[in-house]
């Protein structure tokens, strides 16, 4: 029997933000990169707002020179609301004390700030949302922070402004002495409608999580 040996490479994607700023539906737009015109108006259609935890998974092959690495790469997207709307949802908070500690967020391999572009509200929460993640330390030297100005169908954030935002980021994480460079803080300006900078988006991660990410050998 003549057996091939695969090299692996898998990494926890954590999108991050308050509700309604689209984390899921980038999430499920992201794991089909031969999304049909169908899918991609079913997902806008029917994704409603998360009230509990949500997994998506998905797999691509990344070329490394010579080395073809097969990904895997794993969504956990959490409700984005950090007060109750009504006696049935759930905050950010009791989701995580109710499932407590999960494994795949012990390292992050890509934290995705998102914001609604055309709310600024959500665009100052970011820095909690990225406190949350340090003060539990799911980020470490080989994660990947990307601040998502989503939405921009809707408004066109202003550049200056994501960059001192950009800055605040790294500033943050230099507090809590991690040892991540600058070049690891990202942005990127997203539409789920006009799926505008999504395949750039989806390649990034791919890229980061082949390169960065935890490896394995399998055989097939």
């Amino acid at each position: 029997m003549i057996t091939e040996k695969r090299l692996y490479a898998t990494g926890t994607i954590l999108p991050l933000g308050d509700g309604l700023t689209g984390k899921t539906v980038i999430s499920k737009i992201l794991i089909n990169p031969q999304i049909s015109t169908i899918e991609h108006s079913h997902i806008i259609e029917r994704t409603r707002k998360s009230l509990n935890i949500e997994f998506e998974f998905s797999n691509a092959v990344f070329q490394n020179g010579e080395s073809a690495i097969h990904t895997s790469l794993q969504y956990y997207i959490f409700p984005g609301q950090r007060q109750k709307t009504h006696k049935q949802s759930s905050t950010f908070e009791e989701i995580i004390n109710i499932f407590g500690f999960f494994p795949a967020l012990e390292k992050i391999s890509v934290l995705l700030l998102v914001h609604d572009s055309s709310r600024i509200n959500t665009l100052k929460s970011l820095e909690l949302w990225l406190k949350i993640a340090l003060e539990k330390k799911w980020l470490y030297e080989n994660s990947l922070v990307v601040l998502v100005n989503n939405k921009i169908d809707l408004y066109n954030p202003d550049e200056s402004f994501i960059n001192q935002i950009k800055n605040g980021i790294y500033s943050l994480v230099q507090q809590k002495d991690l040892q991540i460079d600058k070049n690891q803080i990202k942005t990127i300006n997203t539409s789920c409608i006009t799926l505008e900078g999504i395949s750039e988006l989806r390649n990034m991660i791919t890229e980061w999580i082949a390169t960065k990410g935890k490896y394995g050998i399998g055989t097939i």
